[in-house]
């Protein structure tokens, strides 16, 4: 089985699990002490995207990896014209519709079940967005480069930090469940972002990941 379907079948079978973090009333004490420990990053990233997407009022917006749409609506509520969401994981795009549906923006959000790097679009976004993707591609500077030509205005993504004493729980965790992750650096980052031709960036390190505004 090659990476894709590993992650695809991680991701089918534990999409309830992995949204549960963004629910304070499905964890009981120690698991939300265990967040706080090992995943703050999540919400960072989530209040730096929101932050970097607040002026974007009416823009079109393509989420790579969308997951269960918690960046999607949020950023619809926002003010987004429409976000497109992609993920391979149907029960994902399940939560995902069903998070838009409550929040009474199931009408400018679009979710697909299929594998970005093979899915045709059309036209192009304002925004992309790779949240905690990266995490689980090989070659991501062919994904970067894929996205750049999807994107008119700016990627926003994460890598997550090599040299990180907590990944050795994750990597067992996700060893066990054969789900492969990868680790990046900030020169490894740049030689990603140089190979995909990408010259214009910020990148910040926030614990767990590095966040990435790039500009095609």
């Amino acid at each position: 089985m090659d990476d894709s379907k590993k992650v695809q079948s991680f991701f089918v079978q534990r999409a309830r699990a992995f949204d549960s973090y963004y629910s304070e009333t499905e964890k009981n004490f120690l698991r939300k002490i265990l967040d706080a420990l090992l995943r703050a990053s999540m919400k960072r990233r989530l209040e730096l995207t929101i932050q970097e997407c607040r002026d974007m009022s009416g823009a079109g917006i393509l989420d790579v990896g969308c997951g269960s749409g918690r960046y999607a609506v949020a950023l619809a509520r926002l003010g987004a014209r429409q976000v497109t969401g992609v993920d391979f994981s149907q029960p994902m795009i399940e939560l995902a519709r069903s998070l838009a549906k409550e929040n009474g923006v199931e009408n400018k959000c679009r979710f697909i079940i299929d594998d970005f790097k093979t899915r045709t679009f059309d036209g192009k976004f304002d925004i992309c967005l790779a949240l905690g993707f990266f995490d689980y591609t090989r070659e991501p500077q062919e994904y970067l480069k894929k996205m750049c030509l999807l994107t008119t205005g700016k990627i926003i993504a994460t890598f997550p930090a090599r040299w990180r004493l907590r990944n050795i729980i994750r990597i067992i965790r996700l060893k066990v469940l054969g789900c492969p992750v990868y680790f990046y650096t900030p020169g490894e980052i740049k030689e990603i972002l140089k190979a995909a031709a990408i010259s214009r960036y910020s990148l910040q390190n926030i614990g767990r990941d590095y966040f990435l505004i790039a500009y095609p």
